[in-house]
């Protein structure tokens, strides 16, 4: 009897310590029981369960990133690739996530991972060497996680917040005849913006000479007019006076001439 009282003290605490979690910030908390989800999305703070039958499972409800080597690609035009990728996730069904990866990060991964690069594999796919490098990572990983979210929401319970894509690692041989035909065509369009503004530069040239000309022909016709009627109000000053005094007009005439000789 005396040992009783311990053994019922030891007892309750055990229940008592199995019948009380604590669930911390950016965590929540899923119960079952014999492994079937009963309650989820339980938030931080100190929360009670059933001791012994009820099993709780603490989840990240943050953003989780995982990062995938590169695998192997082939590009449109047959070139080997190497892509890899980094995807940012977050749990958006937790009694689905549950089912499928009993709360293991690690195996959540395992399965997401051949699904898009799957979808990765058939982006690169569909693209030369030359247009997969000068594709945006941006572009292609919106791509990629417009293809697999609803998979991947409906299988593992997650949401796909980004898809991120690595460097393309092509081989050697390629990478050169790639960044040989690239220069080409960056000096042909190079070449043909230069011819362009060349001829643009031409006209805005004859243009303006065309303006020129216009102008020093009108102005050459104005001057032309206001020497006439220079001229013409001389003659008639000339004119009145001869009249008024010849002699002296004769006079002030041969002074001019001798001047201008």
């Amino acid at each position: 009897m005396k040992y009783a009282i311990p053994i019922v003290i030891i007892v309750l605490a055990l229940l008592g310590a199995n019948g009380i979690y604590v669930v911390g910030e950016g965590h929540a908390a899923s119960l079952s029981r014999f492994g079937r989800v009963e309650a989820s999305g339980i938030g931080p703070g100190l929360h009670f369960k059933v001791p012994f039958v009820q099993d709780v499972s603490v989840y990240d409800t943050r953003e989780i990133i995982s990062q995938a080597e590169p695998g192997d690609c082939k590009t449109r035009d047959g070139h080997a690739v190497r892509v890899g990728f980094d995807v940012r996730w977050q749990i958006a069904d937790p009694a689905r996530y549950f089912n499928a990866t009993s709360g293991d990060e690690l195996l959540a991964t395992q399965q997401m991972e051949p699904v898009i690069r799957n979808a990765l594999r058939s982006e690169v796919a569909d693209k030369d060497l030359s247009a997969l490098l000068a594709a945006t990572s941006q572009g292609m990983g919106a791509k990629v996680r417009s293809d697999v979210g609803a998979e991947l929401r409906g299988k593992l319970g997650i949401d796909i917040l980004g898809v991120g894509i690595g460097r393309v690692l092509p081989p050697e041989d390629a990478l050169a005849s790639v960044y040989k035909r690239m220069t080409t065509e960056a000096q042909a369009a190079a070449g043909s913006v230069r011819a362009q503004g060349e001829g643009e530069a031409a006209a805005t040239r004859a243009q303006g000479d065309a303006d020129n000309e216009k102008v020093l022909a009108a102005a050459n016709q104005a001057a032309a007019a206001i020497r006439g009627d220079g001229d013409a109000g001389a003659a008639k000053i000339y004119a009145a006076a001869s009249a008024k005094d010849p002699q002296c007009f004769r006079y002030w005439s041969s002074l001019d001439a001798w001047r201008n000789s």
